[in-house]
């Protein structure tokens, strides 16, 4: 993930680290660290809760202190490969600063604008997590 300029805000993502813990969606979370310092969150979730062709799912996020963000989802599918999206708050030459690159293949220059009702980590998280799950809802839905 591209860097923001402003240092990573290591008290957003331990905040997010023990919201996702407690996520029933969530199989495990692990907080990746540049020397002491928290650089990365990266949340699995648990595939039971998808279809059989979804053999992973995750969500790597970084929050700074200029309350720029990255979350970036993945699938792994049998046999298909990689589904992916990302929702930032970063430079972007290609679109404004709030975006989104838009699966299947999230590339940077298919970005398009995005303006969430706020920026707060805590709703952002929230956000996050329900497009998750409509995701999830999604799969299934095309299944049946």
């Amino acid at each position: 993930m591209a860097g923001a300029g402003a240092p990573i805000d290591g008290a957003i993502l331990e905040d997010f680290r023990d919201r996702a813990r407690t996520h029933e969606l969530v199989e495990s979370v692990r907080t990746d660290r540049t020397g002491g310092t928290p650089s990365m969150l990266v949340v699995e979730f648990d595939t039971d809760r998808y279809p059989s062709h979804v053999t992973e799912a995750s969500l790597e996020t970084q929050w700074y202190r200029n309350d720029d963000y990255n979350f970036h989802y993945v699938e792994t599918h049998t046999p298909d490969g990689v589904w992916q999206c990302q929702w930032d708050r970063l430079p972007n030459p290609h679109t404004n600063r709030t975006h989104v690159h838009p699966p299947p293949g999230a590339r940077s220059s298919d970005a398009i604008p995005d303006d969430p009702d706020e920026r707060h980590p805590g709703y952002m998280f929230t956000r996050t997590f329900a497009n998750v799950r409509d995701r999830i809802n999604a799969l299934w839905e095309r299944r049946e």
